[in-house]
């Protein structure tokens, strides 16, 4: 072997051990284990390195786990009664947040007492899955699906009887879901297209298409609208910021005539109160290695271009940052002419006018609670809210007192995992797969809820 030979072969050699040592190197990896079904928090999750071992630790209250990560390869193992164990393997050291979704342990249900249930009725039992339906005016529309050859159906049942009325292929089309605007038009949403739906006495069929880029510039996220006005949201600093406006739905006697001035939206426009957590949004701003406004004032005219941007973009947030900074909850709803706006951030539900204008409020602590499931189904025509919580075996809803802010008589649901809940005169639908006996096909059910 020459000197020169000799070099490269050392050199080679202290490189590769220098590399060994640095993927020894120890380093902390981190994320949150959730229920796969109802993306809640689980906490004391065993989480162990090596599958043969107990070396390892639980998550916290709020699904939280920290580890130590000393040698590469390694596996982690997560594990909690009731849910199927989940094993990572972690490879390299480039990827180091984590969120892990546990899938719970299909077995049967135990016995219940059915005397505090409530008679759930199936809508539509027939040889189809249904994939989403919606309220359109005193129909019911679903998207349902056959099987691999007939596809994709859109069916129409009455609303009173629960009977088909009216039914179209959809074969030709590739179906993403249904879409209800904020005036009541429903959309069938599909790869490319928006097409509205319309019904008469010849069946269901489509007047209208819209490239579904264009569909939503037009005027989303329009979330609420009555006689008067549309009503519309927008979120600042991903999501941690929110503020509701109402725009006229035409223009006022003066502006028609030309007496006055048309704005540069053309319409009368009205602001909700700004509802934003700071906090957050300062803390944001620092884990994004941005520089704090000077003042202050993160609402300033000259913002910096840079908290400008994050201040105006889309939502972009992924992985466990997403789980850290969820968007505000805080959905608006009409009671009459009244707005509703249940402001869980400031434990309050409050009232407005048409306008925004403040009337009153009440405080709620509900959502307080773990078990709670994040939405509020609101019944339109009787005016009434409702929201629902995770139990052992299922779930409950509970109706809001509206003048108290207080929670009425807990009606369980024993149907685990329920999916697209509404509430509509006084009925309580949504779609159900039995997983516990091996169905597959998804089905609509209501149950009275008075």
């Amino acid at each position: 072997m020459t000197f020169k030979t000799t070099k490269i072969f050392l050199l080679l050699f202290f490189l590769g051990a220098f590399g060994k040592v640095q993927s020894q190197t120890p380093f902390q990896i981190q994320g949150v284990v959730l229920n796969s079904q109802t993306k809640e928090f689980l906490s004391n999750v065993n989480v162990s390195k090596k599958i043969e071992t107990s070396e390892g630790g639980t998550t916290n209250d709020d699904g939280f786990f920290q580890i130590e990560i000393s040698n590469l390869p390694t596996t982690l193992s997560f594990s909690f009664i009731g849910f199927e164990t989940e094993v990572l393997e972690i490879k390299n050291a480039e990827i180091r947040e984590f969120i892990i979704e546990l899938q719970p342990t299909v077995s049967a249900l135990p016995e219940v007492s059915v005397s505090a249930k409530r008679k759930v009725d199936t809508v539509f039992f027939e040889p189809f899955s249904v994939v989403d339906y919606m309220f359109f005016d005193d129909k019911i529309l679903l998207l349902a699906h056959r099987n691999s050859i007939e596809k994709y159906s859109l069916i129409a049942l009455d609303e009173k009887t629960n009977k088909p009325i009216a039914q179209v292929s959809l074969k030709n089309y590739f179906p993403k879901g249904l879409l209800q605007h904020c005036t009541g038009e429903v959309f069938l949403v599909t790869e490319k297209n928006v097409r509205e739906i319309a019904i008469d006495s010849t069946g269901i069929f489509f007047p209208k298409k819209i490239f579904i880029g264009d569909f939503y510039l037009i005027d989303h996220p329009c979330v609420l609208a009555n006689e008067n006005f549309l009503y519309f949201e927008r979120y600042f600093y991903q999501g941690q910021a929110l503020r509701y406006n109402a725009f006229a739905r035409e223009l006022n006697d003066q502006q028609k005539s030309g007496e006055a001035p048309i704005p540069t939206d053309s319409l009368e426009k009205h602001e909700f109160p700004l509802i934003q957590n700071e906090n957050e949004i300062f803390r944001l701003i620092e884990e994004l290695g941005l520089r704090k406004p000077w003042s202050g004032d993160l609402w300033e005219a000259n913002l910096d271009e840079k908290i400008l941007a994050l201040k105006e973009s889309d939502y972009f947030l992924r992985g466990i940052m997403k789980v850290f900074y969820p968007k505000l909850n805080a959905p608006i709803f009409q009671k009459g002419k009244e707005l509703i706006v249940f402001n869980h951030f400031e434990s309050e539900v409050q009232f407005f006018s048409e306008k925004g204008d403040s009337l009153r409020s009440i405080p709620i602590d509900y959502y307080k609670t773990r078990k709670w499931k994040k939405q509020i189904l609101f019944d339109n025509i009787q005016g009434r809210a409702f929201t629902t919580f995770n139990t052992r075996w299922g779930e409950k809803v509970q109706e809001i007192d509206l003048e108290k802010g207080t929670l009425g008589v807990a009606l369980p649901i024993d149907f685990a995992y329920i999916e697209k809940p509404e509430v509509r005169n006084g009925y309580l639908y949504f779609l159900y797969k039995n997983a516990w006996a091996g169905e597959r096909k998804l089905i609509l059910h209501r149950m009275k809820l008075d």
